[in-house]
């Protein structure tokens, strides 16, 4: 966890937007596994694949998340390498090797239409397919560089849309049986479940860290 949180922190240093998405994803993503019925082992693998889902993003050139604009072709094809980043800096980490596969394909459609390998239907892993749902409704709920955020009725209504498409159908249903009755602050990403900090998450996985998180560059070396 704590390599994980570190990852996260240097990414948020960048980008002050993705820190916070990425503890979101993760607790959406966490909540989807369990609606699901499927073990504590496997929410807790989501969850903690919802936190370092985007650190590839740390190597995408300057000024390329923070651009207000549309992005160009080459810009998308850019953008795209960061979910294949970061299965590169997450396979060599020790314990990392199924979360570095999970996080690689979570940009995947179900109609093989997605990337990185234009993976289809069940050849996507499922908590994949997990994070995809998560990672979509909260950057639509979320204020982008080149957008305002949607209503969480609008974001899940684009999920509903795009089931089968885009989304594991399954994964949809169990999501929106959560949001249906949940809190507006849960809707939205708010609230003190929410906020990323390596000790309070550590605490929860029952791991007690001696220091504090590791430098960016001791991370990645």
């Amino acid at each position: 966890m704590s390599f994980a949180t570190a990852l996260v922190a240097t990414l948020d240093a960048r980008d002050r937007y993705t820190a916070g998405h990425s503890a979101a994803v993760a607790v959406y993503a966490r909540d989807i596994a369990k609606r699901m019925g499927l073990s504590d082992h496997e929410a807790e693998l989501a969850h903690l694949c919802g936190l370092v889902h985007d650190v590839g993003k740390i190597g995408l050139p300057a000024g390329l998340l923070e651009k207000p604009g549309a992005l160009s072709l080459e810009e998308r094809r850019q953008m795209e390498q960061h979910s294949v980043i970061s299965e590169r800096i997450l396979r060599h980490v020790d314990d990392y090797r199924e979360i570095a596969s999970i996080v690689r394909h979570h940009h995947e459609r179900m109609d093989g239409l997605g990337y990185p390998d234009g993976l289809r239907g069940d050849d996507i892993p499922l908590l994949s397919r997990v994070i995809a749902v998560a990672d979509s409704y909260n950057a639509m709920t979320s204020d982008r560089p080149y957008r305002d955020a949607m209503p969480s009725r609008v974001a899940r209504l684009r999920l509903a849309q795009s089931v089968e498409a885009q989304f594991d159908t399954s994964v949809v249903a169990a999501f929106e049986a959560i949001l249906a009755g949940a809190s507006e602050d849960y809707r939205l990403g708010r609230g003190s479940e929410f906020f990323l900090h390596p000790f309070a998450l550590a605490e929860r996985f029952e791991y007690k860290p001696t220091t504090a998180p590791v430098p960016a560059a001791a991370a990645l070396s």
